[in-house]
C-alpha cells in the first residue's frame, strides 16, 4: 500500500517582466472583442486598420522614450511641444534650403536633443521636480513655437514626390514604412532596456537611485540621456507627422499628449519608476489608438475619445495590480 505525499501543486507563474506584457495582451484581446462585437461592420473592415497603421508607429516611437524616462524615476510633459518646434526647424530648413532634407532632419533632431539636454540639467543639476520642470518647459516651448511661427500653417507640397518622403513615410508593400521605423527602434530600445548594461541603469535610477551611486553608476548621465531620448524621439515623430501631412501647424504635437502617457501606463509601466515594459508600450499605444480610431470610424463625437482614454487608464491599471496579485499567489 503506497501512501501519496501530500505536496503543494506548482502553478505555472508568469516570470515577473512579463507580467505586464501578459496583462496589456490580455485587456487588448478583451477590448478588441469589445468592439467587434459591438461594431462589426467598423472593426470587420480593412479600411481602419489602413488608418490605424498610419498613425500607430508616431504614437508608439514618442512612447518607447516614455518607457525610458518614466523608468528612470522621472516623467516629461514637454514632448508635445518638442514635437511642434522641432518639427518647425525641419519645416524652416526645407523652405531656406530648397528641399535639403538631409540638413532639415539634422535641424530637427538636434532641436528636439538640445530640448531634452536642457530638461535633464534642470532636473539633475538644478534639483528641480521633472514634473513641473517639463510641464512649464512644454508651456514655454509653445509660446516659442508660437512667437517664431506666428500662427502661420505652412503647407509643402514639393515634398510629395520625395524619395525621403517615401523612405520614411511611403508604402512598403501593404505596409506604410513607419510601422517598420517603428518596429526597429522598438526592438533597438527593448534589446537595450532588458538586456544591456544602460537600461540597467535606467532602472536602478528610478528604483534606488543612492544604492546606484554606491555601485558606480552615474545616475546624473544616465538621467539626462533619457531626457535626451525623450526630444530626439519627439522630433522624429515631428519629421513623420509632417511627411505625412505636408502641412506644419504650431499646434500638432497636441494631440500626442493623453494617447501617449495612456500608452505607456497601460502598457504596464508604473509611474513608481524602477520598471518598465517595452513590449506593453506596444501593446498599450496599439490600445489607445484603437480607440482613437475606432471612435472617430464608428461616427461618436471627439468627447468620447478623452473618456475612453480616461477610463482605459483606470481599468489597466486596476487590471495589472489585481492581475499581478494573483500571479504572485
Amino acid at each position: 500500500m503506497t501512501t501519496d505525499v501530500l505536496t503543494p501543486k506548482k502553478k505555472v507563474l508568469i516570470p515577473e517582466e512579463y507580467k505586464p506584457v501578459f496583462g496589456a495582451a490580455v485587456f487588448f484581446i478583451v477590448m478588441m472583442i469589445g468592439f467587434i462585437v459591438a461594431a462589426p461592420e467598423v472593426f470587420l473592415t480593412v479600411g481602419i486598420y489602413t488608418a490605424i497603421f498610419l498613425s500607430l508607429p508616431l504614437f508608439t516611437i514618442v512612447g518607447l522614450s516614455l518607457v525610458y524616462i518614466t523608468a528612470a524615476g522621472e516623467i516629461d510633459l514637454s514632448f508635445p511641444s518638442i514635437i511642434a518646434i522641432s518639427a518647425l526647424a525641419f519645416t524652416w530648413t526645407l523652405e531656406q534650403t530648397s528641399l535639403n532634407f538631409g540638413l532639415a532632419i539634422v535641424a530637427s533632431l538636434l532641436t528636439g536633443a538640445a530640448c531634452g539636454w536642457i530638461n535633464g540639467l534642470l532636473v539633475t543639476r538644478l534639483g528641480l521636480s521633472s514634473l513641473i520642470t517639463t510641464l512649464g518647459m512644454n508651456f514655454a516651448l509653445v509660446g516659442l513655437t508660437n512667437i517664431l511661427n506666428n500662427g502661420v500653417v505652412r503647407g509643402i507640397t514639393d515634398i510629395d514626390e520625395s524619395r525621403f518622403r517615401a523612405i520614411l513615410v511611403g508604402s512598403w508593400g501593404p505596409m506604410p514604412a513607419q510601422m517598420f521605423w517603428s518596429a526597429g527602434i522598438a526592438i533597438i530600445l527593448g534589446v537595450i532596456f532588458h538586456r544591456h548594461r544602460f537600461g540597467l541603469h535606467v532602472k536602478v535610477a528610478g528604483d534606488n537611485p543612492e544604492a546606484g551611486r554606491a555601485m558606480g553608476v552615474n545616475i546624473e548621465r544616465t538621467t539626462i540621456l533619457c531626457f535626451g531620448l525623450v526630444g530626439l524621439c519627439a522630433s522624429f515623430v515631428g519629421i513623420l507627422g509632417i511627411l505625412l501631412l505636408s502641412t506644419y501647424f504650431s499646434t500638432m504635437g497636441e494631440a500626442y499628449l493623453l494617447p501617449t502617457l495612456a500608452a505607456v501606463f497601460v502598457g504596464g509601466t508604473p509611474v513608481t519608476g524602477g520598471k518598465g515594459t517595452i513590449g506593453g508600450l506596444v501593446i498599450g499605444a496599439s490600445t489607445v489608438v484603437f480607440i482613437q480610431t475606432g471612435v472617430v470610424a464608428a461616427g461618436l463625437d471627439g468627447q468620447w475619445t478623452s473618456l475612453g482614454f480616461g477610463l482605459v487608464i483606470v481599468l489597466s491599471l486596476l487590471g495589472h495590480r489585481k492581475f499581478s496579485g494573483r500571479l504572485t499567489r
